[in-house]
């Protein structure tokens, strides 16, 4: 290990120009002493070579060759190139690194070990050990220390191998070996035994089940085996998806043993069978009668359904195909929470931007899941149901409210009859109804239902609508642009936000006093009852509303009676939001969106949800925020949104 930091320090020094002592340790990562110490072995390393390490008071080392030397040629005679080692780099890799080494080390390993082994101070490696302590504790592992010994990670096997499992995706290569031979022969003993018993799993957990299988050949041939009963009692509530699944782990550990020359025991075909068990497509199963959705489990998608309901006043109960989807999906769902095994979903970040509506109903169903299963689901897990209900969306989806339209013309009723047919022919899916009348008659007509005026002659008249002149003979552009104005959130910014609920600058501790104050003032301004903050801290603790990107969006457990409002506060300074409770993770939360929406808000909701998380999910339009701390800024951006400014 000395060897490298030396080379390192050599590499610096030749740069050219003066390092001081304090500038060589940050760059290497080590403390003042150790860099003196390493440059004292350089310099024993470069006695005799015509090279020597200078020190100039005030300015610190650097390197020089006698007679105009070439440093280039010396370094590669003191240090020969040989296999490079892996050494982690960024912050990530340290973390991955650090867990790795621990996972595959049985005997306690001091600090000095690791600091030495990845190139660091100890500082360094204390941040970095805290961080992997957090990620050991979401699969139920400690580091154990013992004076003058060390750490080591104590914990299950299988929750080891599931942490394993997270690691490997969060940094793929770094905890698993890249063997694409074996991992191609893990792929094609699957495929053996999956196509022998007409077993399925769709592609991405079918991955999943490989990456798995390789960390537990990986670990048996280290002699780390898990420890569980062949027949899980936990699995009775699913016991003809178990069965099937323990037939086919039964199958593929007979591959696996005949391709790697491996033994495996009974409790590591149980390991298998749980994860087939997650994984399988129940719909296949269902279709060849070798599973009944229980009772038990309709029961709790009704929960979920009526839960959305009261928070969204969305009625899905009739919603077969929804209802049989959730089922259908909570079955392998059950067992992988039971273990809290995670489904890596891609299309996660895609789910969250497109069908943010959908999302927050998946987040608020996975309230039911939480409470009753004890464990907390992940954003993945929530990105699939959200597919579920995005889809169920869709199918209730009617469109944008039609809006009545006057045409206004100069004269003659031939042309303003022909005028009318095109917009029919172009707008009729947004039109309830369209009447025409000429420009004298303007001050005569009636504007309470009338939503937009459209004239082919400036209007001299005052009119209580927007006005917009138009062609006789429109072309594509402004067909398109009148497209867009009747896609535009016309009345929803302002029926949702208002100035009187907005909060530039809410200086809190924590969460829970952003949440008492925040619904103090919509107490004050919208004379909600302490049922509502009692409602909102209910939902908080339940599921996770902190979005990302300096968001977070609490809101009342179920939808409340009056209008709809939503009460927006920047705070003076970042503050960490629990994800949820007892996770023990956290977000940086520095705009909050408090939001309650009244019964029967219809479709209005979805136009909404789709601009409101816009605006969440933009960097730059929640930096504008922060810095600019205004109601205008605020309505300015979602308008700019609405008009299709992206990012």
């Amino acid at each position: 290990m000395k060897g490298r930091r030396t080379e390192q320090l050599f590499q610096i020094l030749s740069e050219g120009g003066y390092s001081t002592a304090d500038e060589l340790a940050e760059k290497l990562g080590v403390s003042n002493k150790t860099v003196r110490n390493t440059i004292k072995e350089l310099e024993k390393e470069l006695e005799g070579k015509g090279a020597a390490v200078r020190v100039k008071y005030g300015s610190g080392y650097t390197l020089e060759c006698d007679d105009g030397g070439d440093l280039e040629k010396l370094r590669r005679e003191l240090f020969p190139e040989e296999p490079a080692a892996y050494c982690p780099e960024t912050p990530e890799e340290r973390i991955c690194y650090l867990a790795q080494y621990l996972f595959y080390t049985d005997n306690y390993v001091k600090m000095d070990t690791l600091s030495e082994l990845m190139f660091v101070s100890k500082r360094v490696l204390s941040d970095d050990l805290k961080k992997v302590e957090k990620i050991f504790a979401r699969h139920h592992l400690t580091i154990e220390r013992k004076p003058g010994y060390g750490i080591r990670v104590e914990g299950d096997e299988f929750d080891k191998r599931l942490c394993i499992a997270e690691l490997v995706t969060r940094r793929s290569g770094v905890i698993m070996k890249d063997d694409r031979k074996e991992l191609e022969t893990v792929s094609a003993c699957i495929e053996r035994a999956f196509r022998k018993y007409d077993f399925e799993v769709n592609g991405i957990m079918l991955d999943s089940l490989i990456m798995h299988i390789c960390i537990a050949l990986e670990r048996i041939r280290q002699g780390h085996y898990v420890d569980m009963p062949v027949n899980p009692e936990d699995y009775e509530k699913n016991e003809s998806l178990y069965d099937q699944s323990r037939l086919v782990a039964e199958e593929i550990v007979r591959e696996l043993e005949e391709a790697f020359h491996i033994d495996f025991p009974e409790s590591e075909v149980g390991y298998i069978a749980i994860h087939l068990s997650g994984k399988a497509d129940v719909e296949g199963a269902l279709e060849s009668g070798n599973l009944v959705i229980s009772e038990e489990v309709n029961s709790v998608v009704t929960e979920m359904l009526r839960s959305v309901y009261d928070a969204f006043q969305v009625d899905f109960m009739e919603d077969l195909e929804l209802r049989m989807s959730l089922c259908r999906h909570l079955v392998p769902l059950s067992i992988r929470l039971e273990h809290n095994i995670n489904m890596r979903n891609p299309l996660l970040e895609d789910i969250k931007e497109k069908f943010t509506l959908a999302y927050a109903m998946a987040l608020q169903a996975s309230t039911v899941l939480n409470r009753q299963s004890g464990k907390q689901m992940t954003d993945d897990e929530t990105g699939y149901i959200a597919l579920a209900f995005a889809l169920a969306l869709q199918r209730k989806q009617t469109g944008p409210p039609k809006k009545n339209i006057l045409l206004v013309c100069a004269s003659g009723r031939g042309s303003a009859q022909l005028l009318k047919y095109k917009c029919m022919e172009e707008f009729g899916r947004y039109v309830g109804k369209m009447e025409v009348c000429d420009v004298n008659q303007v001050p005569n007509v009636d504007f309470a239902d009338i939503d937009y005026v459209f004239t082919t002659v400036p209007i001299q008249y005052h009119v209580p609508v927007p006005v917009r002149e138009v062609q006789y003979f429109m072309g594509e552009k402004e067909v398109g642009d009148i497209r867009r104005l009747f896609c535009r959130a016309d009345g929803v910014i302002e029926k949702y936000y208002s100035r009187d609920l907005f909060i530039p600058s809410l200086k809190a501790a924590d969460k829970w006093e952003v949440i008492r104050r925040m619904c103090d003032v919509a107490a004050e301004k919208r004379h909600v009852t302490e049922e509502f903050y009692q409602s909102v801290v209910e939902r908080e603790r339940l599921a996770k509303t902190a979005f990302g990107n300096l968001v977070a969006m609490p809101h009342p457990y179920k939808a409340q009676q009056g209008d709809p409002f939503v009460c927006v506060a920047v705070l003076e300074n970042p503050i960490r939001w629990e994800t949820g409770q007892g996770t023990g993770s956290e977000e940086e939360v520095q705009v909050v969106f408090l939001v309650s929406l009244d019964a029967g808000v219809g479709d209005e909701l979805q136009k909404f949800y789709d601009i409101t998380s816009r605006l969440m999910l933009s960097p730059k339009y929640i930096q504008k925020l922060i810095r600019h701390r205004s109601f205008d800024q605020l309505v300015s951006s979602l308008k700019q949104l609405d008009e299709g400014d992206g990012e």
